[in-house]
């Protein structure tokens, strides 16, 4: 291919298009003899002479386009120089080649190869001009070059047409990067004249960092010939600071040295501040995107344990519209009745009641349209035809006028609550009626207890009589043998008067004053001690209290004769030289029942073996020979049932040989579970009728 004068391509056939040609028509022979051969079927035969003759159709089309590609950028060229003014002495005012964007990046690069060619023609021809016309030294001035002889018509070169523009454009020393040229614009954009220009450097305007850099870059200028898009920060001489992009090239003389450097400069500030803001904006925008992407996943795992609350709650949640139709229900609601989502949703409520609870809720809902609150018990029919009882709060959700929008439903299942309430009531019963037997049989044996002890004393106290008149008016008409048998008989009298009174003040332990009272415990205890001043006096014992004692709430006498046994038998079972009792306080607090005090009371005695610990409140419980320690046994017995009449409790701890510790627990305030007994005007005492169940098991 090639281009006559008038630009105009001429098209010849090289050899490669009929090479092309004769491989085509060898393909298609070949796939004939081939298909006639094989004796393949036409259809497949016609296959093949169609992609034989194809394949060189195409290839002759892409190569056609390549070339087409390739000859248009390169025709503008060859029409560009081929076009300019002819001339000795005259400046070539020459225009630029525009190959395109489009061109491919060889014919881009001759293009500017033919620009540079022209410039440095331009640049001869002035400088030939100007030595012909006598001012050699005038045609190598840095004016003469920016200000080159006007030619014939009167037009400017392209040089002088640059730099009056608005464009800012500069020439740089190659050496020194001194200004040795500046546009107005420039100038204007600099704040100085050409003049104060010429004597800095482009060097001395930029930024100290930028300095080293830029220097080293404008300089490689000279053998690169140009260096584009170079950003750096610059001080104008108005104390302005910009940012600015430089293009430069090197324009070469005749011997191909480096004569200036061609500077355009470019304001980018607001560029550069505007991709700040944007990069700035950018990362702020990441940051908020971030923050949204982490929200919103927060937001949808606390979407996800909502639901999972909602759905698998212990409670069965859901609402009802205006009407009364389901909007929403949870998975505990389906499964405890069995139903489906589908089976309920936009489904009347009432559908879920026994027929004979259906008017019933009609006049609930009709009371919560209008209160916006409602609670009650139902009856819901499960999907197999159970029925669950039910408890029901229901709260209005209004919107912000007022107005109501649904119900907030929950439903707590009460079925097995319902089932044990019923069964307590009956057992409630059966123990009412059992407490009132006890009660009754309790009475009976008291009244029994009393009525013996009393009338039993008569006949015990006259065998006991007699049997002292006799020893003492007919001890010499008896001998001895006789007189031993009626000692004994004195002897069985007195422990049976003894049995007696115990039996009798067993019976009265239970029965406490009608109306409690404080009772102070320091007084009690200064009785006692007189009381027992003279068991005290002969054993050389003690009997103290560690500290302040409080006042307690009941029976005074009862109190007494509590705390008087226990300290009788500290001093009885007691073999050490100095019996000593002493007597504490342990503050106790038991919910619901007022507040309790403990008294402990400790003795340094023989001890109590811990297998006996619990036999000892047992009646007539004795654990000694009765010739070793005196006594019956009902002491502690009697102890248990006045602890009990209070509403308290009395236990041991204690080991062989260590000593024993008894523990209280009175009441210190009142208390409308203590027991209360009062005393009969007959032979024995009467129980209340309310008397209630801690009484009766005290006995």
């Amino acid at each position: 291919m090639s281009w006559s004068r008038d630009g105009r391509d001429r098209r010849i056939r090289g050899p490669g298009i009929d090479a092309m040609v004769a491989l085509a028509a060898g393909i298609l022979a070949a796939s004939a003899g081939l298909a006639v051969v094989r004796g393949l079927p036409d259809g497949l035969a016609g296959a093949l002479l169609g992609a034989a003759v194809a394949l060189p159709i195409g290839v002759i089309w892409g190569v056609d386009c390549t070339r087409r590609r390739w000859r248009r950028p390169i025709r503008r060229i060859n029409e560009t120089l081929v076009d300019r003014p002819q001339g000795i002495g005259l400046v070539i005012p020459s225009p630029r080649p525009k190959v395109g964007r489009d061109a491919p990046i060889e014919v881009q690069v001759l293009a500017r190869s033919v620009v540079d060619l022209q410039d440095r023609l331009s640049f001869s021809m002035r400088a030939l001009n100007a030595g012909s016309s006598g001012h050699p030294r005038e045609a190598m001035t840095r004016s003469g070059l920016f200000n080159p002889p006007s030619e014939p018509g009167g037009g400017e070169s392209s040089s002088s047409n640059s730099f009056e523009g608005e464009d800012m454009i500069g020439r740089l020393d190659p050496g020194s990067l001194r200004w040795t040229e500046a546009s107005p614009a420039l100038q204007t954009f600099l704040g100085a004249g050409l003049d104060r220009l010429r004597d800095l450097s482009i060097l001395e305007l930029l930024h100290p960092d930028d300095r080293v850099p830029a220097g080293r870059q404008l300089r490689d200028v000279s053998g690169r010939g140009e260096a584009l898009g170079l950003v750096y920060r610059m001080g104008t001489l108005g104390g302005d600071r910009k940012a600015v992009e430089l293009n430069v090239s090197a324009r070469y003389g005749p011997d191909g040295v480096a004569v200036y450097l061609r500077c355009h400069v470019t304001d980018v500030t607001e560029q550069i501040r505007a991709r700040r803001e944007e990069r700035r904006r950018t990362r702020e925008l990441i940051r908020l995107n971030d923050e949204l992407r982490r929200t919103n996943r927060a937001l949808a795992e606390l979407k996800d344990r909502y639901s999972d609350l909602y759905q698998n709650a212990p409670a069965m949640y859901f609402s009802l519209d205006l009407e009364g139709r389901l909007l929403v229900c949870n998975d505990t609601l389906l499964k405890t009745l069995g139903y489906s989502r589908r089976d309920l949703i936009g489904r009347p409520y009432e559908n879920l009641l026994p027929v004979s609870d259906r008017p019933t809720f009609r006049g609930r809902f009709a009371q919560y349209l209008q209160d916006g609150r409602i609670e009650a018990e139902s009856r819901w029919a499960a999907v197999d035809g159970r029925e669950i009882d039910v408890f029901v709060t229901a709260v209005a959700v209004r919107d912000s006028e007022g107005r109501l929008l649904h119900s907030r439903s929950v439903a707590q299942d009460i079925t097995t609550r319902k089932r044990l309430e019923a069964e307590l009531r009956r057992n409630n019963d059966r123990l009412a009626r059992i407490n009132d037997e006890l009660s009754r049989k309790n009475t009976e044996l008291d009244e029994f207890s009393y009525v013996i002890s009393h009338d039993l004393q008569e006949p015990v106290r006259t065998l006991i009589a007699f049997s002292g008149f006799l020893r003492q008016e007919y001890t010499d008409r008896l001998d001895e043998q006789a007189i031993e048998y009626l000692d004994y008989l004195t002897e069985a009298s007195s422990r049976m008067r003894t049995l007696i009174q115990d039996l009798l003040e067993l019976s009265r332990a239970g029965r406490t004053a009608a109306d409690f009272g404080p009772v102070p415990l320091d007084l009690v205890l200064a009785t006692l001690r007189v009381d027992y001043a003279e068991l005290i006096r002969a054993k050389g014992a003690e009997v103290t209290a560690t500290g302040p004692l409080p006042t307690c709430w009941g029976d005074r006498t009862r109190i007494g004769q509590l705390l008087g046994n226990l300290i009788g038998n500290g001093l009885k079972y007691n073999e050490s030289g100095q019996p000593r009792v002493e007597i504490g306080v342990i503050p106790t607090h038991s919910p619901g029942d007022g507040r309790r005090v403990t008294l402990a009371i400790r003795d340094n005695g023989i001890g109590i073996d811990p297998q006996f610990h619990d036999k000892i409140f047992q009646m007539f419980r004795r654990l000694h020979a009765r010739d070793r320690y005196d006594g019956t046994g009902a002491g502690l017995a009697i102890c248990q049932k006045i602890a009990r009449a209070h509403g308290g409790r009395i236990w041991v701890e204690s080991s062989p040989g260590e000593g024993s510790t008894f523990f209280v627990e009175l009441p210190i305030a009142p208390s409308g579970s203590l027991t209360t007994h009062l005393p009969s005007s007959g032979h024995g005492p009467t129980a209340p009728a309310n008397a209630p169940d801690d009484a009766i098991h005290a006995r």
